[in-house]
């Protein structure tokens, strides 16, 4: 014989967790979330990351994504016997000399000159001096929203 259901006397979820399994249940989804969080944030900054430039195929392609206005670079190369200019650092090897323009529509052409031990190391500095100055443009920009009251 079948016995008749009582709802009186099913309860769903009568029994209860111990705290401290809820508390562990709890730290692990804080951990899981902050990981998840943390992972989402670093594929972010890889993608806004650009490789590290080694030739002139890389740089043309990283200049041209980080000075939208254009830009424009002379190398100098300087053999063993020649002289050198007032403001090249001192070195064992003769160093590269890079000057370059970057455009803008503001300011016009901004001008600089680096140095660096090998033409790769001067084509790499150039997109890290461009990406220094994109950084501090979103930092001052920031700095500049928050001032206004926001």
């Amino acid at each position: 014989m079948l016995a008749a259901f009582d709802p009186q006397a099913f309860r769903w979820g009568s029994s209860h967790a111990p705290m401290r399994e809820t508390i562990v249940i709890l730290a692990v989804l804080v951990v899981m979330a902050a990981v998840c969080a943390l992972g989402v944030r670093r594929l972010r900054k890889r993608d806004r990351d650009l490789a590290r430039v080694s030739d002139q195929w890389q740089a043309l392609s990283a200049m041209g994504e980080l000075c939208p206005a254009g830009w424009q670079a002379t190398i100098t190369l300087y053999g063993g016997g020649a002289p050198m200019p007032a403001d090249a650092p001192p070195s064992r090897t003769p160093p590269v000399a890079l000057e370059w323009k970057q455009f803008d529509r503001r300011h016009g052409a901004l001008a600089r000159r680096l140095w660096a031990p090998s033409i790769g190391a001067a084509l790499q500095a150039m997109t890290d001096d461009r990406l220094t100055d994109i950084a501090l443009e979103q930092i001052e920009q920031r700095s500049l929203g928050r001032g206004d009251g926001s």
